[in-house]
């Protein structure tokens, strides 16, 4: 039997994405009346229906299988699906109806919403990024590369960064707020760059996170740079004026 397409009671969905992280619906879940279904963003036109059909047929097969529509979510994380198609699994929420849903896909700003979404709500890591942040040095942010050179033997050895402690400090507090998220796609946007009044939007700031801190991973020096030049204090300034101003 197929699932219910409606609820009046309270649902689970998560986020459906491109492959540049533009919202393109949500999927959700109801266990009580064993309900599920598509609520495309409608901005997003016909390819938010393509990308829901996949995720319907889906769901029609577990249906079939008899599995409870929350069981059929756990399946849908791991199933095969395109790049351009994508479950994010960290978005996955409550709301208290199937409206509420309805209503979000019809926000024009679904995906600063959603990477705002995973920031925390945890004092004390608010407070650990202020204070790593304030402990912050001009000589932290001008880092120097050691290690390069030739060895014994003749092997030539790439440099790498040596981030002093504090610096490492307010990376690793920069993450603790939830700012780094697989929720941005960050590979496929172009580095973002120093703004202008030292500030960047909230949604900005944790893109601008995601990349430099992921980023170091395929790049070293990507931290150093963006301590030098400026964008690392323009992420956490953002980051904690948006905290101070919906905290309150």
């Amino acid at each position: 039997m197929p699932y219910a397409l409606t609820t009046a009671e309270p649902v689970q969905y998560v986020t459906v994405t491109d492959k540049k992280g533009t919202v393109q619906g949500y999927l959700w879940f109801n266990d009580v009346d064993r309900a599920a279904g598509w609520v495309l963003r409608t901005a997003r036109g016909d390819e938010a229906m393509s990308r829901g059909a996949f995720w319907l047929e889906k769901l029609d097969d577990a249906a079939a299988r008899e599995l409870a529509p929350t069981a059929a979510l756990a399946e849908l994380f791991k199933a095969d699906t395109a790049y351009d198609n994508r479950l994010v699994e960290v978005s996955l929420t409550s709301a208290a109806s199937l409206r509420e849903v309805q209503e979000l896909a019809a926000c024009p700003d679904a995906e600063d919403r959603l990477l705002l979404g995973q920031l925390k709500q945890d004092a004390a890591a608010w407070r650990e990024l202020a204070e790593a942040a304030a402990a912050l040095t001009p000589a932290d942010r001008k880092v120097e590369w050691a290690g390069a050179g030739e060895q014994p033997g003749g092997v030539i050895r790439i440099g790498y960064p040596n981030y002093s402690k504090p610096l490492l400090r307010l990376t690793y507090a920069v993450s603790g707020v939830g700012a780094v998220t697989p929720a941005h796609y960050w590979i496929d946007h172009r580095m973002p760059e120093v703004p202008a009044g030292g500030q960047l939007p909230p949604a900005d700031a944790v893109r601008a996170a995601t990349a430099v801190m992921r980023g170091e991973r395929f790049c070293d020096g990507t931290i150093a740079k963006a301590a030098g030049d400026g964008l690392l204090d323009a992420v956490v300034a953002s980051l904690l004026a948006w905290y101070a101003s919906t905290s309150k």
